[in-house]
């Protein structure tokens, strides 16, 4: 229900991290594989922060709410880390006079509307946003007021279907709550949680790092390269993302996987010898597509778009079809719907 009317749900423990000051826009570069400081104020961009190994170690996105105010959002597990790493550089690298992190996470509740009436309910809060496509795009975020105090409205969805999160202090929290319930009722909304979510995901192809990643993957084996090869400047990992065992062609890479059902390794015998060649990371039984979807990392994945290979999976041979990971929606029409 949730891909046709709209759904409602906690994004709270979502990190919420503020880095502000002159030189907020060089760390947060340099914290990103991808370029963040270019955005207008009041835009979004979606990202990765590597190790020094080049390996992902988290994703998310991160708002510019002007040219020395930044917020980095983050996995809920990877908070304290990516504060850490914040802290790390501003100190290592740039004038700590200069730089400032804040972790707001626990200031801001944040709670989410997704789906094709998204829009609706949002509007019935009465945020003071104007809530138009063209003043608030997918990946744009504003500033509104909800009951006499501050709100955050950001235009970003992990479902792919149009979507707003709304951060109020904390205390507001359920006041929030209870008035996107009632704005809901007439919407025929649901409550959502997260292992739905999870699904919804799935059926998009959005990664979730270190369920969808493990402790080798690197940005390419999700085919995105533009950054290794277009940003001039430094960045956490940059350099490890050009070695030998980096450029080899049979690595691990992100791939869909179109399956009759669910398996586990991907396997390929050579010489009368089974070995394995990638795993599925994440499946799911998808009510929308009415057939199971699901994500795995495969040798030289992205390479083998179309090619059927064998899954063992409690003893049993199984066959899936290597496919983009984005099973639902690839044309991104919902984002507006």
């Amino acid at each position: 229900q949730a891909r046709e009317t709209v759904a409602i749900f906690d994004g709270s423990p979502l990190g919420k991290i503020e880095v502000f000051g002159p030189q907020a826009g060089d760390v947060v570069d340099y914290n990103s594989y991808q370029t963040i400081s270019t955005l207008k104020p009041g835009r979004i961009r979606y990202g990765f922060m590597l190790t020094e190994a080049g390996v992902i170690y988290d994703d998310g996105v991160v708002s510019k709410l002007a040219d020395d105010h930044y917020v980095v959002s983050c996995s809920s597990g990877h908070v304290a880390g990516v504060v850490l790493r914040l802290e790390e550089w501003r100190q290592d690298r740039f004038d700590p006079g200069r730089v400032f992190v804040h972790n707001r996470t626990p200031h801001w509740a944040t709670l989410t509307a997704t789906g094709p009436r998204a829009k609706r309910l949002v509007a019935a809060l009465s945020l003071g946003v104007d809530l138009d496509d063209a003043a608030l795009p997918h990946m744009a975020a504003a500033a509104g007021m909800f009951e006499g105090g501050p709100a955050r409205v950001a235009r970003v969805s992990f479902t792919g279907d149009r979507s707003y999160e709304i951060s109020v202090p904390a205390s507001k929290a359920p006041a929030l709550w209870r008035a996107m319930n009632e704005a809901g009722r007439a919407l025929d909304a649901v409550l959502m949680g997260s292992e739905a979510l999870l699904l919804l995901r799935a059926e998009k192809g959005f990664i979730i790092a270190g369920k969808d990643t493990d402790g080798t993957t690197m940005p390419q084996d999700l085919g995105i390269t533009g950054p290794r090869d277009r940003r001039q400047g430094e960045f956490v990992g940059k350099r490890s993302l050009f070695t030998d065992n980096a450029m080899r062609p049979d690595r691990q890479q992100f791939v869909g996987l179109t399956v009759a059902d669910a398996g586990a390794h991907a396997a390929e015998t050579v010489n009368g010898r089974r070995r394995s060649i990638g795993y599925v990371t994440s499946s799911y039984a998808s009510p929308t597509l009415a057939r199971p979807v699901a994500l795995g990392l495969v040798a030289g994945g992205l390479g083998r778009m179309g090619e059927e290979i064998s899954f063992v999976h409690l003893g049993e041979t199984r066959r899936a079809t290597i496919s983009p990971p984005c099973a639902l929606d690839p044309q991104r029409a919902r984002i507006d719907g």
